[in-house]
């Protein structure tokens, strides 16, 4: 089902835990400025519904439905979070194939060790220990999808932020023509 039209852009920011993806998120919406929806799998999963990641959670539909609708009334999207490939990525390869906007996609590949490192700066520290951190880490859980791009724990995330900018031709405060000031 075709999502968005030839204007909105679509970034999809996925990785591992501690591994600059909402700090990324959170730059690109500054730069790029309003019209920008931030949907965040975390957000959506764990505070709005209290959801575990499993198969088959509702919060993976909720993520799609939220990224169609900000899409489909003429936002652009950033799409944050792990969304691991066996629980997300028919869900995430669907809507990368229904937008009719420019896409990117984004894997944060960061080593374990580093991810730690940037963990440990967080306040989730304090619930999340390292063990879990390490549970949860899967090395190159890549989509597979055509034009999947790299982040190394080299890019810093003004590189990051320029290169995301750059890829998806996306201009300062280019947003929805009445967005919602707030």
């Amino acid at each position: 089902m075709a999502t968005g039209d030839s204007t909105t852009r679509l970034a999809v920011l996925r990785g591992n835990s501690g591994s600059g993806k909402s700090t990324t998120a959170k730059e690109l919406r500054r730069r790029v400025g309003t019209g920008v929806a931030w949907v965040e799998q975390d957000y959506l999963r764990r505070t709005l519904l209290r959801e575990h990641c499993r198969d088959g959670a509702p919060n993976i539909g909720l993520i799609d439905l939220a990224a169609r609708y900000a899409l489909d009334s003429g936002y652009h999207v950033v799409l944050e979070g792990g969304l691991y490939e066996p629980q997300y990525g028919e869900m995430v390869r669907q809507l990368v194939a229904d937008h009719l906007g420019v896409t990117g996609v984004y894997y944060f590949q960061i080593p374990f060790e580093e991810t730690v490192q940037r963990h440990l700066t967080k306040p989730l520290a304090s619930e999340v220990m390292v063990e879990k951190l390490r549970e949860w880490y899967q090395p190159e859980d890549f989509l597979g999808v055509r034009g999947e791009q790299i982040i190394g724990a080299a890019s810093t995330v003004e590189e990051t932020v320029d290169r995301i900018v750059a890829d998806l031709d996306w201009r300062s405060g280019g947003g929805v023509s009445n967005p919602v000031e707030g």
